[in-house]
């Protein structure tokens, strides 16, 4: 049996640190379940996004949804964000997530184009993204100048310097996200 050199070593030792980055990362992103509903709080992979648990009236002019962070979403957040903490899921369930609400509410008129989504601002449609990732994607416009959907790639989310989440609230795919739930099969609205 030969000795292992010290280069060696650090080769095997760079191998393991790379396969756990890459399994690591790959994972914190997707606390979310396959085939689930989701209304996004945010789409910031330190976000956790409550699952949709009751709708009704979806596509009309009366169209609800309730979501909530459920134990499995919670679970898997946990596994990605913060590991070590062994009540994690537990608080992350009866804190309500990043949102820090037990139960979401959203609500839409599919007919007219007005949706209160989960963060309590009521957003107006304006057609689809012509361009960009978000092209065909529901677009909205808001009087609230916090949350301004301007441009496809907002997150959604306020953070620190420090990388801690300071509020949430709009974010263009999260909107689309919303409407898609709360207005699936229902026919585009006139835009005014």
């Amino acid at each position: 049996m030969r000795p292992l050199r010290l280069s060696s070593v650090a080769g095997l030792a760079g191998l393991c640190v790379t396969g756990f980055l890459a399994a690591f990362l790959s994972s914190a992103g997707t606390a979310q379940s396959a085939g689930a509903e989701y209304m996004p709080v945010c789409n910031h992979p330190r976000c956790i996004n409550p699952q949709v648990t009751s709708k009704s009236g979806i596509g009309t002019a009366n169209a609800t949804v309730e979501a909530k962070v459920l134990p499995e979403g919670a679970d898997k957040w946990c596994a990605a964000n913060n590991p070590r903490y062994k009540y994690c899921s537990k608080d992350q369930v009866e804190g309500g997530g990043t949102g820090a609400k037990r139960l979401y509410r959203a609500s839409a008129d599919c007919v007219t184009g007005r949706m209160t989504a989960i963060d309590g601002n009521t957003y107006t449609y304006a057609g689809v993204w012509p361009d960009g990732p978000g092209k065909g994607r529901p677009r909205f416009n808001t009087s609230n100048p916090r949350f301004p959907s301007k441009k496809w790639d907002e997150t959604g989310v306020e953070m620190d310097g420090g990388g801690s989440i300071t509020g949430w609230g709009g974010g263009s795919p999260n909107l689309a996200a919303h409407w898609e739930v709360l207005c699936a099969g229902a026919p585009a609205p006139v835009v005014k």
